[in-house]
């Protein structure tokens, strides 16, 4: 039997033109159809206890799959290069933040050879249990690793082992989906990207949120983002379901109802603005 709620969001896709921006609920099956060669990728969505269910874990996000979608702009082999070039040899070491079923992780970890992945959610036992038997049944275990981890915590445990004490230490990707939507944990979600992406000119934050987040809300992550050090190189809003791109702008806000909003995610791209 259909689960209620994705009956309802396939309802207000039908009869009002409503876009989803999520996708099958708590315990139920999803199957991920790649764009690539590789295997179809089955996931069970996550459930939280009932104190987390503020989390939105719950669900699978428009903008994890629109990631899925269009892994190939996140310019992996570019990064894999430098990893490779610059660290002697060495695997590119990606961290995802707020991975919830995990879909983005697990594609790269089957999409691509030298990538280390470290897939991580709030340490919510029911989901990072589901996140792991994901990363499980479609066979990436060794090369992606699940860290429970609460965003502006000792991220100590997050980090790659073989990094010791070394100042540049973290990860070359920081990688996240749909994290933006409670204003009030920007501070600390910032805090962890401080905390965790490698200082390096090459290094890099990429954060797809979907409109519906609200443009106000992005807009106040933007400013808390260019005081926490970090620069802008990609800030552009895409259609899903269409090649259509345009310039970031709130002041579209004024001009655009809900309806519209789902149907468009924003894509970024920070760097150190001191490396």
């Amino acid at each position: 039997m259909a689960d209620p709620e994705d009956v309802f969001s396939e309802s207000l896709e039908f009869l009002y033109e409503y876009a989803p921006v999520s996708f099958a609920s708590a315990g139920s099956a999803f199957t991920y159809h790649p764009k690539n060669a590789i295997p179809a990728i089955s996931l069970t969505i996550p459930d939280t206890q009932a104190a987390n269910w503020s989390l939105h874990a719950t669900s699978l996000w428009t903008s994890a799959i629109y990631v899925a979608d269009h892994v190939h702009d996140l310019q992996l082999p570019r990064y894999i290069e430098q990893a490779k070039s610059n660290g002697r040899g060495r695997a590119l070491k990606l961290l995802e933040l707020g991975a919830g079923a995990g879909l983005p992780s697990i594609l790269i970890s089957k999409s691509y050879e030298n990538v280390l992945v470290t897939c991580s959610d709030y340490p919510d036992d029911a989901l990072v249990r589901t996140l792991a038997e994901n990363v499980k049944r479609n066979e990436v275990s060794d090369r992606c690793r699940v860290v429970p981890y609460a965003w502006g915590s000792d991220a100590s445990a997050l980090l790659p082992k073989d990094q010791g004490d070394d100042p540049t230490s973290g990860f070359d990707v920081v990688l996240t989906a749909d994290t933006l939507w409670n204003s009030d944990t920007h501070r600390i979600f910032i805090e962890t990207l401080r905390l965790t992406l490698r200082r390096s000119s090459e290094a890099r934050v990429c954060l797809v949120a979907g409109l519906h987040t609200g443009r106000y809300v992005i807009q106040s992550f933007l400013r808390l983002v260019a005081d926490a050090g970090f620069v802008v190189e990609t800030l552009t809003e895409r259609r899903v379901g269409s090649s259509e791109e345009r310039p970031w702008s709130v002041d579209r806000a004024e001009g655009e109802d809900e309806r519209e909003r789902r149907r468009w995610v924003v894509w970024m791209i920070f760097k150190w603005g001191d490396c």
